[in-house]
């Protein structure tokens, strides 16, 4: 903690919170902060919760999206989600001091349009601020989903107290946020830290390929289906029931905690082709901590050793010892704590 020369704490602040250890979280310059409605709109699910208070959220409910729906689907939803929210969490409309949004996708946060969703039809150039701030008349703050998670482990979660994180969530596809003195890096307004879609050798087809379609929890389990289906022999017949569709990148870990060369093979590849980004967000960035999280983050010592094995070798000499790679700690509400912790702010 920096220290003034009288020898007393001075404040250091993120963003518009001072991170004192008499100014707790959900304060704002040691303000206590009114409750938040956040909103996680994401490809498969979606979220809403009323947060904060000691750094928990006071509700959280979610259903799954119907694709076939489109945007509107879930447009629908959200009011439906939200009443659901404030109920069991006891709180009113008149108690919540803003609605933050953390949407599966790129945005202008600036103005508080989705740009485009990757896995749902409608979301282009849609204002979705403005729609908010007419349904629920509080003021509306939208952000990449990816961005607004590594807010939240920033602040609250494994990246606490450190000056520079980057976030990594790796899911069925592979989003990236860059957090500094507490805020969210926008780049030029449209989103920055873009991991997933930096470009790595692809091991199967030997070409360069997408970041997220050779590490996401979608590509390790494609890799072993197709695999399987190739006549490979593998364990994962038996994981799988002979349903070879059904495996998972949970299965493929499974497997290869049983020694199994293929699975083995799978997640060898995926240590290394991660780990080369990782050494170039280091090298390029050099935060103090890359924070990990989605659903291949809960593999075990498999992934964990030989990852952070690998990135020292990608990594200059001078930066060696001087970076963690760990684990995020708030798991799948980490979005939605992210969003009342930013719609608190407005």
């Amino acid at each position: 903690m920096p220290r003034s020369t009288n020898g007393t704490v001075r404040s250091r602040t993120y963003g518009l919170f001072s991170l004192r250890p008499d100014h707790p979280a959900g304060t704002l310059s040691g303000k206590t902060m009114k409750p938040a409605i956040g909103i996680e709109i994401g490809g498969t699910k979606l979220q809403a919760g009323i947060g904060l208070k000691d750094e928990k959220l006071l509700s959280l409910v979610r259903t799954q999206v119907e694709v076939e729906r489109g945007a509107g689907g879930i447009l629908e939803a959200i009011p439906v989600l939200v009443d659901e929210a404030l109920a069991k969490a006891n709180c009113s409309l008149e108690n919540m001091g803003g609605i933050g949004v953390g949407f599966g996708g790129p945005v202008d946060s600036k103005n508080g349009i989705t740009l485009l969703s990757h896995q749902i039809q409608g979301w282009d150039n849609f204002p979705l601020k403005q729609w908010l701030e007419a349904k629920w008349r509080l003021p509306a703050v939208i952000q990449n989903d990816a961005s607004l998670a590594g807010y939240a482990e920033a602040v609250l979660g494994a990246g606490r107290g450190c000056r520079r994180i980057f976030y990594i969530t790796i899911g069925s596809g592979i989003g990236g946020g860059l957090i500094t003195d507490g805020i969210i890096d926008e780049g030029q307004g449209l989103g920055a830290a873009e991991i997933g879609h930096t470009w790595i050798l692809n091991p199967d087809t030997r070409e360069m390929d997408k970041l997220e379609h050779v590490c996401s929890g979608w590509s390790i389990g494609q890799r072993a289906q197709d695999a399987v289906l190739s006549g490979e022999p593998s364990i994962l017949n038996d994981l799988c029931d002979d349903n070879a569709e059904t495996i998972t990148a949970q299965t493929v870990y499974q497997a290869a905690e049983q020694h199994d060369i293929l699975a083995t093979a799978i997640i060898e590849e995926t240590t290394t082709a991660l780990a080369v980004a990782i050494g170039n967000v280091i090298n390029l960035l050099h935060p103090k901590r890359i924070v990990i999280g989605g659903g291949v983050s809960m593999m075990g010592p498999l992934f964990w050793v030989p990852l952070k094995k690998k990135v020292q070798h990608y990594v200059m000499k001078p930066f060696l010892n001087r970076y963690e790679i760990v684990s995020a700690s708030l798991r799948e509400e980490v979005v939605i704590i992210g969003a009342t912790f930013l719609g608190g702010r407005q």
